[in-house]
């Protein structure tokens, strides 16, 4: 049986690291969809209007340090899209990269598309006309003082 000295310093141990805890690290949320256009979108105000009528084929969410990567592949034997962002030290921006690679006639094709110093918060779009189809990332980035912030602000999609 513990004395109330032992059980004291339990509870001050744990006290701080459950105070610890909530100054966590802060995290980088990154919100994706991806497209595959049947027809080349070619006047950047129409993007927005065209994808409302549209379903993406995936929509990626990553979680990642501040200075980390993040990388997401989707596909198959056949075909794969990556997804690639790291922001930087203080998460007042973020840098994305897309990559795909499809095979045609059993050989593999690839293509990329890289996106420097975007602003904390904005919402770009990276495209690639890849084996007469459109691929579209409409990505976002938000810094958040914690992890729990960010997978809240994700689950709520609150951004």
């Amino acid at each position: 049986m513990l004395n109330k000295y032992t059980c004291a310093i339990l509870v001050f141990i744990g006290a701080f690291f459950y105070t610890n805890a909530s100054y966590a690290e802060p995290v980088f949320a990154i919100k994706a969809s991806i497209y595959k256009l049947k027809n080349q979108v070619t006047v950047d105000s129409k993007i927005e209007e065209t994808l409302k009528s549209l379903s993406p084929i995936h929509q990626p969410q990553l979680l990642t340090l501040l200075d980390k990567s993040a990388l997401i592949e989707i596909g198959d034997e056949k075909k794969l899209t990556a997804l690639e962002v790291k922001p930087n030290k203080d998460g007042s921006y973020f840098n994305a990269s897309m990559k795909l690679k499809e095979q045609v006639d059993g050989k593999w094709q690839s293509i990329s598309s890289f996106m420097p110093q975007i602003p904390n918060g904005q919402t770009v779009y990276l495209s690639r006309t890849f084996t007469d189809k459109v691929w579209l990332i409409k990505i976002t980035g938000k810094r958040y003082e914690s992890l729990e912030l960010g997978q809240q602000a994700l689950s709520n999609n609150s951004w």
